[in-house]
């Protein structure tokens, strides 16, 4: 059939021909009808009516119980249309979409301890058969459709969208962190730790997110960035005992395979682990007097900066707010003045410097790294919170919407 008969203008005329074939094939005259409707009022028809013959393809009850609802209808013109990533994922799983037909709470966010609660559920069928980066990359990916559509809908703003993939993430971290942990004590025994009266105590570990995850606006494909950090030095209780640093560095590596691992459905995150004290060179794990020494003695302008959206994201909080506590008067000092501006600039020319060497002038065009990107955007946010945040304690704030 041409463009002409079948009244939509798609850019391939050929393969409409076939595409709309095949579906008279499956579909019935009244489904027929509905995909007609449907393609006419589509923002990308082609996206739509190639995703249409594949649904009837593999499943073609789900298919035509679909074209019989306005509402579903609707959603899938919307996510075709948006992305070639979500239309994969929903003809992998079209049970998601029915289970998102039910939700009659989908105009509004999950607050985080129902996500958590949700993420519980989602892991208790999956047994030993089934590695748990495969569950966990799942749940994410299930969420990211329930958010994202949301978004395309109009049903969430731009703060609540990115707010809402944090608290996925956060709810991953703290979940995965705690099995593991968990799995570890068995075998070392507790880690411990003495405090100032020589009493033995149990030793914290805090995930600190930087960056986007930090500041609560992770986007949908934003790698994660962490910092760990544990109460102080000492050692397990178990028979196999082993010292704090050890135990938490197995925990942190285990964690960031978990998180890192390519699955059949794809993956959690990228764990970017570079920004903790000392980089590359740096321990994996640190306490909090060796953070604490590190920030207040070597830190450099731009990693007090990057602070600035430093949270505790999962695990216990105490080590992380004792840490992010101590370093505030640091980021938001008095005396601040543009010497630290200009440290920080520096940085950033050397960082478009590499960027040009790298692609040339005519492919230098990075909207995150390029000049004027959303990293130059961040700096000159988090600049002026820092010059003038000690005064005015209320630009504090990690998120740089709000900031």
């Amino acid at each position: 059939m041409s463009n002409s008969e079948l009244g939509i203008r798609l850019r391939e005329p050929e393969r409409t021909r076939i595409a709309w074939s095949r579906l008279q094939e499956v579909l019935g005259g009244a489904e027929i009808e509905r995909v007609r409707t449907l393609l006419a009022g589509a923002v990308d028809a082609d996206a739509l009516l190639q995703f249409l013959v594949r649904l009837a393809e593999a499943h073609p009850e789900t298919c035509r119980r679909w074209l019989a609802s306005p509402r579903i209808g609707w959603w899938i013109a919307t996510l075709t249309a948006a992305s070639r990533f979500l239309s994969e994922e929903i003809l992998r799983h079209p049970e998601w979409i029915d289970e998102l037909a039910q939700d009659e709470e989908l105009h509004r966010s999950r607050r985080p301890r129902e996500i958590r609660e949700d993420l519980e559920e989602a892991l208790e069928p999956y047994g030993p058969g089934v590695p748990p980066a495969v569950a966990l990359a799942r749940f994410r990916r299930r969420q990211i459709l329930r958010i994202a559509l949301r978004d395309l809908l109009g049903y969430a703003s731009l703060a609540e969208t990115v707010e809402e993939l944090s608290w996925v993430a956060d709810a991953i971290l703290d979940i995965s962190y705690r099995r593991i942990r968990q799995e570890l004590s068995k075998r070392f025994g507790i880690p411990r730790f003495r405090d100032a009266s020589g009493a033995w105590c149990p030793c914290g570990f805090s995930i600190i997110a930087l960056g986007k995850l930090g500041g609560l606006e992770l986007n949908y494909s934003s790698d994660i960035d962490l910092m760990f950090v544990y109460s102080a030095p000492g050692e397990t209780e178990g028979p196999e005992p082993i010292t704090n640093r050890e135990f938490f560095t197995r925990l942190a590596n285990q964690l960031t395979d978990l998180l890192s691992t390519y699955t059949e459905s794809g993956k959690c995150y990228r764990v970017d682990l570079r920004l903790r004290p000392e980089g590359r060179l740096g321990e994996l794990c640190v306490s909090v007097e060796a953070a604490q020494r590190y920030y207040a003695e070597r830190a450099r302008d731009w990693e007090l900066q990057m602070l600035i959206k430093a949270r505790v994201a999962a695990g216990e909080p105490e080590p992380g707010e004792q840490l992010l506590e101590f370093v505030q008067p640091l980021i938001y000092s008095s005396t601040l003045d543009f010497s630290a501006v200009e440290s920080v600039s520096e940085t950033r020319a050397r960082i478009h410097e590499k960027l040009a060497a790298r692609f040339g002038p005519q492919k230098g065009l990075n909207v995150k790294l390029a000049a004027g990107g959303i990293r130059d955007i961040e700096f000159l946010v988090q600049c002026l919170q820092r010059l003038h945040g000690a005064r005015d304690m209320w630009i504090q704030h990690r998120g740089t919407l709000l900031a």
